[in-house]
């Protein structure tokens, strides 16, 4: 039979090789032959790791499954096989399960008895020392970390990265400053400060007066960024690791900067925000919402020749905007005025939900304003019949008590205005005499209302072209299942119904229509809904010269094509009188 020495230190600075030898020796008095044991001997952690990142046990597994011969485990003491009782716990199931016997030498643990059976004492000292094992490492922990935190509040140096202008005293170990890099800090902080940089330019001013030396210009601007957002300069914990997940503890340096001149950069920063440099005041209803049929990617919107296009995918087409705005926003019309109509049911309901948490909000005010006002009789009490409080305590704990209540009241006085509001709000939705009138809607002429309610009650829409200025337009409203069909005659400008689904009801004998007791099929009606709200954008200057131009450099060209031409006309005129 064989058996596993199971070895394990924390730190590459230690040595197992007491360990290892101390149990050899115990698996020889057991009778294990030499060659028959088998050291597993890992440098790795026994509380930061997983069970299942442990090489150590994993190989230990291995040999396991792979060896039948194989029937004990030696370990020096529990805490060798982990630290955490969790993984203890799933070892020892794993050997109980293979029935591999567990020797332990300090304290002195066999799993399972001469007989086979576990041993329910042994067990439970496995038990008692995994839990201490853990408890032991916690303890060892929290001491660790209060004495690092004592440390740094000394702003000595306690292990990781030194933040840039300073450096470590090698008498006292102590962050001292690096006054070179603190003055490129400084003038870091004094030019962003003065508003007339960004990042980006400051970056670049810096590199070209060589205060910063061996960066890129992106790099540059990282560490500038990084550099004005740090708090670690104002002589707090330093927070370099997420700009809004500041750390709350860190090494803390010597002061360079004030937190209002950090919190001052923060706000030139966010005012720096790039702006385009072409401002457009176009709106494109179907920008967002026309999906090519081909690929599925969304069609942009050109503005030099006022069409929609599919750039993603090679069988796009062109279609023009006005068309196709034009039937959005006469689409949304009605889809809109009956949105209206329904509105008013669901702000009842957000009303009643509103109203529901004032009151909430009230009870609460008032049940704290209760309490307070019973303690300071309390404390009158107390003070004036008891007298077993000082005069001068009690009128100091009620004047705190009563400009609580006051605080108190002002927010109860908020909440029943508040509850007021809404139950007007409630009152005026509930009016039976409010209609919606479609004529108004149909009359709204601003592009950016009407580019809110086109988006706010359509979810997508697909172009499809039939052939030559034909298309079908497929609008799908927000929670529909089917889609609103139009017919598009680009060349014409003209909407159509679109009588497909029609012609298909008609055909299969759910739909008739009768003219003259004659049966005839469904035919498409023509919508008046075009409106130009986009011209071409043609500079005719511009092209006046660029015929010019181009009729200069191909005049030869030109000439050429022009004699051919009038030698076909006149072969054919030839032809033909040749024929009579």
């Amino acid at each position: 039979m064989k058996a596993i020495l199971l070895v394990r230190v924390s730190t590459k600075a230690q040595d197992f090789d007491e360990q290892e030898r101390e149990i050899y020796n115990m698996a020889i008095k057991d009778g294990y032959l030499p060659e028959c044991i088998i050291p597993v001997c890992e440098k790795e952690s026994g509380i930061k790791l997983a069970e299942e990142e442990r090489a150590g046990l994993n190989k230990m597994k291995e040999l396991i499954e792979e060896d039948n011969d194989i029937n004990c485990v030696y370990c020096w003491e529990v805490s060798r096989i982990a630290r955490r009782k969790k993984i203890n716990f799933s070892v020892l199931d794993y050997l109980t399960t293979h029935k591999i016997q567990l020797v332990v030498k300090n304290p002195s643990i066999r799993l399972f008895k001469d007989n086979g059976d576990i041993d329910e004492g042994a067990e439970m000292v496995f038990t008692l020392f995994s839990q201490m094992a853990e408890s032991e490492m916690r303890t060892k922990l929290a001491r660790w970390k209060r004495t690092k935190d004592a440390k740094r509040k000394e702003s000595i140096y306690t292990g990781g990265w030194i933040l840039y202008g300073y450096t470590v005293d090698e008498t006292t170990k102590k962050l001292i400053i690096d006054e070179k890099q603190a003055n490129i800090v400084k003038t870091i902080f004094a030019l962003y400060l003065t508003g007339k940089y960004s990042y980006g330019s400051l970056a670049k001013e810096l590199m070209q007066t060589g205060l910063l030396v061996g960066y890129t210009l992106l790099t540059a601007r990282k560490f500038i960024s990084l550099t004005l957002n740090n708090l670690a300069y104002a002589g707090l914990p330093s927070s370099t690791n997420k700009r809004n997940n500041v750390k709350t503890e860190g090494n803390i340096y010597p002061q360079l900067v004030t937190l209002e001149m950090i919190n001052k950069c923060k706000e030139i920063a966010k005012s720096n925000t790039n702006k385009p440099k072409k401002q457009y005041n176009n709106y494109y209803f179907g920008k967002g919402l026309l999906r090519c049929p081909y690929c599925g990617g969304i069609m942009v919107a050109k503005k030099n020749n006022n069409t929609y296009h599919c750039q993603e995918c090679t069988n796009g087409f062109w279609i023009q905007i006005n068309l196709v705005d034009s039937i959005l926003w006469h689409s949304s019309i009605a889809l809109y005025a009956t949105k209206l109509a329904h509105k008013d049911d669901e702000d009842r309901k957000q009303y009643y939900c509103q109203l529901a948490i004032c009151d909430s909000k009230i009870k609460t005010s008032e049940s704290r304003i209760k309490a307070m006002q019973e303690r300071a009789e309390v404390i009158e009490y107390k003070a004036y019949v008891e007298g077993t409080l000082s005069i001068t305590k009690a009128d100091s704990f009620i004047n705190e008590l009563n400009n609580k209540i006051d605080r108190e009241r002002k927010e109860l006085n908020k909440w029943m205005n508040d509850r007021a509001t809404i139950q007007g709000l409630l009152i005026e939705v509930s009016r039976d005499d409010k209609v919606v009138n479609l004529d108004k809607v149909a009359e709204i002429k601003d592009d950016k209302t009407r580019y809110d309610i086109i988006h706010e009650v359509f979810d997508c829409a697909f172009i499809d072209r039939i052939e030559q200025y034909k298309y079908t337009i497929s609008i799908y409203p927000k929670l529909w299942n089917h889609p609103l069909q139009y017919t598009l005659n680009t060349k014409k400008n003209t909407v159509f119904t679109d009588v497909t689904e029609d012609i298909h009801q008609h055909l299969i004998g759910k739909r008739h229509s009768f003219i003259d007791d004659i049966e005839v099929l469904p035919i498409s009606e023509e919508i008046k809904c075009y409106e130009e709200r986009f011209k071409a954008v043609r500079n005719k200057e511009k092209n006046r010269y660029y015929n010019v131009k181009y009729c200069r450099e191909h005049k030869e060209d030109n000439a050429r094509r022009q004699r051919e031409y009038r030698a076909r006309q006149k072969a054919l005129k030839v032809k033909d009188n040749q024929g009579e």
